[in-house]
């Protein structure tokens, strides 16, 4: 018997992938780091902690992990802001199942955009 249905923000609800990578590679090149393939597969599956310091290290952003942690959050934030990257049915899917069963959220990214985007959508449903 089903009790409730987890469903998770990253790669089912939003097609967030792409913009992790457009943000980070902005955020990259402005501070005179190497952003390029190598770079970019590397840091797929990375927790924050992780890209961040191997921006630091690896492609040579000067600013500390922490700072490149945050800096790259409130781009993310910002660029959800514009425009939320929804996956084509998502929001009829979460409805649908949300009729019959209670719903969780679900996902590794920074826990202030989980806040944003999960909060702002469950509002909104």
């Amino acid at each position: 018997m089903i009790e409730a249905v987890v469903f998770d923000l990253d790669g089912v609800l939003l097609q967030s992938e792409e913009v992790w990578d457009a943000v980070r590679e902005r955020y990259v090149r402005e501070r005179g780091g190497r952003y390029d393939e190598r770079v970019q597969r590397a840091m797929m599956g990375m927790s924050s902690r992780e890209w961040s310091r191997f921006l630091h290290e690896e492609a040579g952003v000067p600013d500390d992990p922490d700072t490149i942690n945050r800096d790259v959050v409130e781009r993310m934030l910002a660029a959800y802001r514009r425009e939320l990257p929804l996956l084509p049915g998502a929001e009829e899917a979460v409805r649908r199942v949300a009729a019959a069963f209670p719903l969780g959220l679900a996902s590794s990214s920074n826990r202030e955009i989980f806040e944003a985007v999960g909060g702002s959508r469950a509002r909104q449903a």
